[in-house]
């Protein structure tokens, strides 16, 4: 079968996703292996300066329609202040996420009509960072959690709204998932090999996967 040419160049990335989702089981460390873990996701956030300021390109794969291509910008002064926008490749936008720390609500753009974006709902997902999400590092502040480790040697820590997986070296941000209320995203960075923004990001929420590749500076 004939792929259009965005499908055939998020295929790969998807299989080696779906690839490395089989992962080993997970060890609960203690002592001071357990606190080492916890010290290192807690630091994480501190890594992120702000403001942020990012473009990316992307594509997004619903469910059951082709893939669509779209760019992004976010536009964060801190992480009580957060802008995402995402715009058809004519640039136009066609939905606009506002974070306050609290709550994170969702507008319609100008174009929300011709890329099929109905709206959502606000959701209430507490102090959350879309700017550190996008950055590579936890979305919420790292606080009590259990920690774990694979026999890859990442470790790993979850709590009620979060569970983070760092590489097998232990530097950075591999993955998470982050429970809100009334869904789940889980955020991928494939490909990473340093503490540095991540160059590609794969998110899924709701049935829709898409794949951001950050535009060079």
């Amino acid at each position: 079968m004939n792929l259009p040419a965005p499908l055939r160049a998020v295929a790969p990335l998807l299989a080696a996703l779906a690839f490395c989702g089989c992962s080993s089981v997970r060890i609960l460390p203690a002592g001071p292996e357990a606190d080492r873990a916890h010290r290192f996701f807690a630091g994480l956030p501190e890594r992120v300066a702000f403001p942020v300021k990012a473009s990316f390109s992307g594509i997004a794969v619903p469910s059951s329609r082709d893939p669509v291509p779209f760019v992004a910008g976010v536009s964060a002064s801190s992480p009580l202040e957060e802008t995402v926008g995402l715009y058809d490749p004519l640039g136009r936008g066609v939905a606009f996420l506002s974070n306050d720390g609290r709550r994170v609500a969702v507008s319609r753009g100008p174009a929300a009509d011709l890329a099929g974006f109905r709206g959502a709902a606000p959701v209430d997902a507490g102090s959350v960072s879309l700017g550190r999400i996008l950055s590579g590092a936890p979305g919420y502040p790292v606080e009590e959690a259990e920690t774990g480790r694979y026999a890859d040697g990442a470790w790993s820590l979850s709590d009620g709204r979060q569970t983070l997986r760092s590489d097998p070296g232990r530097r950075f941000l591999s993955g998470a998932e982050y429970r809100l209320p009334g869904m789940r995203v889980t955020v991928d960075y494939p490909g990473r090999e340093s503490a540095e923004p991540p160059e590609r990001i794969v998110l899924s929420v709701r049935g829709v996967e898409f794949t951001l590749r950050r535009d060079a500076e």
